[in-house]
């Protein structure tokens, strides 16, 4: 049972903002006009299970977020991420709003099926009306199959088994976004140059020293993972070297590029990348010995491209120097919120290209959607491509565009900031309409009001 103490409306968050911010578990995260309309923390004295639900804003549709489950959930956490999932929604044009929810345990030490049983059974009365689930870190299709059955409703959520009519996150989906993400920049990076478009020095000076094959571009994966593992396979179908991936056990490197379909064959039967090491020292079943090295050094290798595809808050104030300080020129977002808000100014101010998580790992919401309307697999791909493709040239060309007029050669090329209005403006005009204010947000859509960069 939900008491109804632990539900906050929109309407009563505004009262309970010097009480919500005193609360140190929510860290810098504020109440603002966006949200969040609703934050549940349940328990459950039965399972002992405790969780959390934030549904941030639903202008724009209901709710749309994952379930993490972990022992290092917290209500801030969960917050940070509602609204991540505000803006990606809302960027990739989708009818969801954002929400995001979390249950506090080590899944391997508890009972997995009761627990998320117990939790979709205290926030059935928001789903599928308010907030639709999907996969996160700690969870997977067989919990989605359990949320749906404990819901009743097969729209509760998304990532089901195929058996009940779901397009699985295991297929790839956030992964194959990313290395379309990268792909549109460095085309963008080349356009540069091929047009000769005027723009930063920074930039003309990034197209130049990525001006070369395919190949030749080094790239390093920060965790092998569903999204960090399918990300290596498509930038490897598209003939981009992958120099290094890391999970939180080790970092496997090789300069001249790893065998990432031997790499992740051989990883079929293993939990995490150190478990290579028993087999690379005795040459069972692989064709060669990995190098695994301490996990941060991904962090001192030299590389092109850093693809954060782990947890929240990795480039941060000490890990941001390491990066610059090792040539990397462009960072694409695979993971939510990796980069705290510091990391992100330093890395930019000093010309580091950063492609966000709300433009750049967008794919597993969009084969959600696709998901969600009945349709299939190949059109989820599809509409990844098309949509992802779409979307990040219109933040780089609106930054180029950005940039010439705040101060041409030698302004910041900030795609986060101008990607980010974007969304914001998307949110806005949906807020005007679900409060019935259709001229207002019309004349504000037509002068483009919230565009203030």
């Amino acid at each position: 049972m939900v008491n109804s103490d632990s539900v906050l409306s929109h309407s009563n968050l505004v009262s309970n903002v010097k009480d919500f911010q005193a609360d140190k578990s929510f860290g810098w995260y504020e109440i603002d006009e966006w949200g969040p309309e609703k934050v549940l923390q349940v328990y459950d004295p039965d399972t002992g299970m405790r969780g959390v639900l934030v549904i941030d804003n639903t202008s724009t549709g209901p709710g749309k977020g994952g379930i993490r489950f972990a022992e290092s959930v917290t209500p801030a956490e969960v917050f940070k991420l509602a609204r991540t999932m505000t803006w990606k929604c809302a960027s990739a044009g989708l009818p969801f709003g954002g929400a995001k929810g979390g249950i506090i345990a080590n899944p391997g030490k508890v009972n997995q099926v009761e627990w998320m049983k117990s939790f979709a059974k205290m926030i059935s009365p928001y789903c599928p009306s308010q907030y639709i689930a999907a996969t996160d870190v700690g969870t997977t299709e067989l919990d989605m199959a359990v949320f749906a059955h404990e819901i009743g409703d097969m729209r509760a959520c998304t990532g089901k088994p195929q058996e009940l009519g779901g397009i699985p996150h295991e297929l790839g989906t956030t992964g194959y976004g990313v290395s379309v993400a990268l792909r549109t920049t460095l085309d963008f990076l080349k356009d540069i140059k091929r047009k000769g478009l005027r723009t930063s020095k920074s930039i003309i000076d990034l197209s130049n020293n990525l001006d070369k094959k395919s190949s030749d571009i080094r790239v390093v994966i920060q965790g092998f993972g569903n999204v960090g593992s399918f990300t290596a396979k498509y930038l490897n179908d598209l003939g981009i070297k992958v120099i290094g991936v890391s999970d939180i056990s080790g970092f496997v490197f090789d300069e001249k590029g790893l065998d990432i379909p031997q790499l992740m064959n051989d990883m079929k039967d293993k939990s995490k990348l150190s478990d290579l090491l028993a087999d690379s020292n005795k040459q069972q079943n692989q064709k060669y010995r990995y190098n695994i090295l301490d996990k941060d050094e991904i962090f001192i290798v030299e590389s092109d491209i850093f693809i954060p595809a782990a947890l929240t808050g990795v480039i941060n104030d000490t890990t941001a120097p390491k990066l610059l300080n090792n040539n990397v020129k462009v960072i694409v977002e695979g993971a939510n919120i990796p980069t705290t808000p510091t990391a992100d100014q330093f890395l930019v101010s000093n010309n580091i290209l950063i492609i966000p998580d709300f433009l750049a790992n967008s794919g597993g919401v969009i084969g959600s959607f696709v998901e969600y309307q009945g349709r299939t697999e190949k059109e989820a791909f599809d509409l990844i491509e098309y949509k992802i493709t779409n979307n990040v040239k219109r933040a780089l060309y609106d930054s180029l565009l950005f940039s010439d007029q705040e101060g041409g050669t030698n302004s910041e090329f900030n795609i986060r900031k101008v990607a980010m209005e974007t969304a914001k403006q998307i949110v806005y005009r949906a807020m005007l309409l679900r409060k019935g204010a259709i001229s207002v947000a019309r004349e504000a859509y037509g002068r483009k009001e919230r565009v203030i960069y």
